[in-house]
């Protein structure tokens, strides 16, 4: 995983201010610590860091064919790129070891349709010197970012929306749109369009064109294979445990020590049992709060159970190695504002505090990690979804989730109600009905999918980057998402049980309690409520003039000034009106 940025004159002129795209370059460094590049014609620039997995010594970038008509800037992996490369060897000389000259090649010889054959994650651009124009694809998932901005005659692209900014002139204006959404549906926010005005996500599974004409984007994925009814149970389980052995041994490719975030659940502790049964050995990371063990998790809106526990077991099972990972509560509020500027999509969500503190005590150990996303959103595996009453329509979900947003007066009438029309409306236009609980299931799962999951693959994303660790995700190859599409939802929730089909193919493979274990969220310290009101209070007794524009900031003072013990809805509203605050501060952004 690297970070990539670039320039296109579009309109004819010349890019003559590399130094440009150098800012942006520098301001993703975190993503490559291992080494950087540029390159640049007179008409377009592209830069890129480099964290190398695989062919250490080879494989810089941006990467010239040998002919020098194509230059590439790559982010992901391609896990199929070894098959690839047999295939393409009679036609083009290879150099390196590396995947990323795979991309390359596969573009040379196919074009854009090279992402068909591509089983991985990615994010690139390839710029053709003869043609003067560039193709860029991101993979059907949106595993890796692509973010870019189209104005004057020139696209900017880069890996995080915040090094676009290094390259645009003035502070930046926020999208009041995508804040106000970040305020009342978090989990939602964020993916559909950045926080930051006038910028764009290239959106999963499609791709763009830049030449003289302009920028066009168009999807390049194809819908899944729908549901096969016929399937037996006992026929779909042998499938998935064929697919998910294949699915680990893919991801575990590379020259650099590979980790794995380890929670105990099913899923995390599934990956190392089959990485063990490769005959790889993973050091795996837990995070630990103290006081953990006496917290009641009844009162928990998606943190169900302690970790610790079930990590210890599922480590000692395997015969991994585990590192504890103990956050200080004393760094607490230096944690939570460190957290806000890594995220330019805004935190949404004070587990991300976790994934902070786990990639930065993986990053002096390991280059990579096996995370579990991607199986709770592809396998039916929210609890929410067996009650009948969240699944009615997007507000019982939206009101399961969350609490009173604490928005200005008069910036959105009925907020709940308003971002639940639009999400009923996306299902609708992707061909989903609320009428039978089926439907009604099968609805909730794609904005699940399409929108949460979005959501999780950013933070992964943003926050291992941040410390220069790749979040590697078995559950997202592709062999398997499309096999995982197959399964009808009588088998993905047989029993009354969440993720069902996966529990059974997972039996043999990992003790029992953890196969049967409930879906929990990774945790969040229970014990810092006073800690967050305190921090909040200083935080917008002193930076609230951003927070106003779109919060009760009145209201919100008067509560953190308020020592009562905070409800959980209310810390989440702290916790959010603290982050805006500081993405605010720090990167200066405008409201008006």
């Amino acid at each position: 995983m690297c970070g990539i940025a670039g320039l296109v004159r579009y309109d004819g002129g010349t890019p003559s201010a590399v130094e440009r795209v150098i800012a942006m370059r520098e301001r993703q460094r975190h993503r490559g610590p291992d080494g950087d590049g540029l390159w640049h014609d007179a008409v377009a620039a592209l830069a890129h860091n480099r964290l190398a997995l695989l062919d250490t010594d080879g494989g810089s970038q941006p990467m010239r064919s040998a002919d020098g008509r194509y230059v590439l800037v790559y982010n992901g992996e391609i896990y199929n790129h070894a098959a690839l490369r047999r295939e393409l060897a009679a036609h083009w000389p290879f150099r390196t070891r590396c995947d990323s000259e795979v991309v390359l090649a596969a573009y040379a010889a196919w074009g854009g349709a090279c992402v068909h054959r591509f089983n991985g994650m990615f994010a690139f651009f390839v710029w053709d010197t003869e043609r003067r124009r560039g193709f860029a694809a991101r993979d059907r998932l949106g595993i890796k970012p692509f973010v870019y901005r189209q104005a004057d005659g020139e696209l900017l692209f880069a890996s995080e929306a915040k090094a676009i900014l290094a390259a645009m002139p003035g502070a930046p204006r926020a999208d009041i749109g995508a804040v106000t959404e970040y305020l009342v549906a978090p989990f939602f926010s964020g993916v559909a369009r950045p926080m930051f005005a006038d910028m764009d996500y290239l959106a999963p599974g499609h791709a763009l064109h830049v030449d003289q004409d302009g920028v066009r984007v168009d999807r390049w994925s194809v819908d899944p294979s729908p549901a096969d009814t016929t399937m037996a149970w006992e026929d779909g389980v042998e499938a998935m445990r064929q697919h998910l052995a294949r699915a680990v041994e893919r991801t575990l490719v590379a020259d650099a020590p590979v980790g794995l975030f380890l929670s105990g659940g099913l899923d995390s502790t599934l990956i190392g049992a089959l990485a063990v049964r490769a005959g790889m050995s993973p050091q795996a990371f837990t995070i630990a709060f103290a006081g953990h063990d006496r917290y009641d998790y009844a009162t928990s809106l998606i943190v169900g159970s302690d970790d610790q526990p079930f990590a210890e077991a599922a480590a000692t099972a395997l015969g991994l190695s585990r590192v504890d990972v103990m956050p200080s509560r004393e760094d607490f509020g230096d944690s939570l504002r460190a957290v806000a500027l890594q995220n330019d999509a805004l935190p949404a969500w004070e587990q991300e505090l976790a994934q902070h503190h786990l990639a930065h005590a993986a990053a002096g150990r390991v280059k990579a990690v096996m995370v579990g996303d991607a199986a709770d959103e592809t396998h039916f595996g929210y609890h929410f979804l067996l009650d009948p009453q969240a699944t009615r329509d997007p507000l019982h979900v939206l009101q399961r989730l969350t609490g009173d947003p604490y928005l200005r007066p008069g910036l959105l009438a009925h907020p709940l109600e308003h971002h639940a029309a639009g999400y009923r409306q996306l299902a609708a236009d992707a061909g989903h009905r609320w009428d039978t609980a089926e439907d009604r299931v099968l609805a909730t799962q794609w904005l699940v999918r399409h929108r949460w999951f979005q959501r999780l693959l950013h933070n992964g994303d943003i926050h291992g980057m941040a410390h220069g660790v790749e979040a590697r995700v078995p559950f997202g190859d592709v062999d398997l998402l499309d096999f995982t599409a197959t399964v009808p939802v009588r088998h993905a929730l047989r029993g009354g049980v969440e993720k069902a089909l996966l529990r059974e193919a997972a039996r043999g493979w990992l003790p029992e309690t953890i196969r049967q274990r409930r879906k929990s969220a990774l945790p969040k310290d229970q014990g810092v409520g006073e800690a967050l009101r305190r921090h909040a209070h200083a935080t917008l007794a002193r930076h609230g003039e951003p927070v106003a524009a779109v919060m009760d900031l009145p209201r919100l003072l008067r509560r953190t000034a308020d020592p009562r013990p905070l409800d959980e809805h209310e810390r989440a509203v702290f916790y959010r009106a603290c982050a805006l605050s500081h993405w605010a501060t720090a990167h200066e952004v405008r409201f008006a």
